[in-house]
């Protein structure tokens, strides 16, 4: 198995998550083995760097030297893209999570991809309606300048303005940004009630830090969807009481999955699993169940082996729905509360919502 992800650069916490999340969810489904239809698991990790162009170059690697029977990853959406296209190429399933982008399972689909993370409208789903009926109705909406970025706010800005919201304005600002006052400042200036952030990566930590810095938890109500145990540390006691979207956080599902990844978790890293865990480890199961399905590694068993396929992970049960390959999964709206147990805000559950009703449309050309 080949994983592109990356492993530096910005979104490198989130591919350590990921990475983790695999290599137990593999051994989870194996029982211990490391081992599918009497063979070992072999798992080769390459570094994309979060660039396109060097995914596309790892993933032939994989492919024509290292000779990968599937593919898994990537933390970025601009290089799942690229790395989906070698997947179409060299007919391998290419496993997708945590990147969120919607057209990887819209516009860009191709019968390759199967993605166990959840997508971008999968989270405006969970969380539109909620901030328009309780936290207001004028909305700006900062996001990356990445195609992950544009297409959240394609993704969210028509729920918003379904229940009744207005979509002031969409600010994006670069992924690798190290300020984020100027971009801020215009949200001042806009005034609008909720200011909607969408980000990804380690510079998250430095942004929650300016909307404190800069006042705008008094000023407005600020959504987001939940980031990473970074992100929460990061926004801090000003951060309480704001709702939003979380993919996971370890203390919401109640199942035995999850609490093997828990216990496995902490005893091995000495922390609990992160937001993107969850995503690794459902990755790996998946992969796993799939080939014993399909009784085979290639394409052309596996494919329809998975589509349908339901398997119990961390969150509960994931589908992986025929017409798009994107697995369907329950999705948690939260607000960040004070916990005596942690130095953070954790999330507490405000509603959990099945996996149907956040499935987003299917929007595939032809399907």
């Amino acid at each position: 198995m080949g994983v592109i992800t990356s492993v530096t650069g910005p979104l490198a916490g989130y591919a350590d998550q990921e990475i983790k999340g695999l290599r137990l969810g593999l051994e989870y489904a194996t029982g211990g083995t490391m081992e599918v239809l009497g063979r070992p698991i072999e798992v080769i990790v390459e570094d994309d760097t979060g660039s396109p162009d060097v995914g596309k170059q790892k993933a032939i690697k994989l492919l024509e030297q290292d000779g990968v029977h599937i593919l898994q990853g990537s933390a970025s959406t601009p290089v799942a893209l690229a790395v989906a296209e070698q997947a179409k190429l060299y007919e391998v399933i290419y496993m997708i999570d945590p990147a969120a982008g919607d057209q990887l399972t819209t516009t860009d689909f191709n019968p390759y991809i199967f993605r166990t993370g959840g997508n971008t409208t999968q989270d405006a789903l969970t969380g539109g309606k909620a901030t328009v009926e309780n936290l207001g109705r004028t909305i700006v909406h900062l996001a990356p300048d990445n195609a992950f970025g544009t297409s959240s706010q394609d993704a969210w800005n028509p729920i918003f303005e379904q229940y009744g919201g207005t979509v002031i304005r969409n600010i994006n600002a670069p992924l690798d940004a190290k300020d984020f006052a100027t971009y801020l400042q215009q949200v001042i200036e806009l005034n609008p009630e909720v200011l909607m952030v969408t980000w990804s990566g380690g510079n998250a930590l430095k942004l929650f830090q300016q909307i404190g810095e800069l006042g705008l938890f008094d000023r407005m109500k600020v959504t987001t969807s939940i980031g990473d145990r970074a992100s929460l540390i990061g926004m801090g006691d000003a951060a309480v009481g704001m709702n939003g979207v979380v993919r996971y956080f370890y203390t919401l599902p109640d199942n035995p999955v999850n609490d093997w990844l828990v216990k496995e978790h902490i005893a091995r890293y000495g922390e609990p699993p992160d937001l993107f865990t969850a995503g690794g480890m459902a990755a790996g199961i998946a992969i796993v169940e799939g080939i014993k399905k399909a009784g085979s590694t290639d394409a052309g068993d596996l494919i329809p082996a998975l589509e349908g396929m339901s398997f119990e992970g961390p969150k509960g049960t994931y589908t992986f729905r025929p017409e798009d390959h994107q697995a369907l999964q329950p999705m948690y709206f939260v607000e960040l509360v004070k916990d005596p147990d942690h130095d953070y805000p954790i999330p507490k559950l405000v509603a959990e919502l099945s996996p149907e009703e956040t499935a987003p449309p299917v929007n595939v050309p032809g399907r």
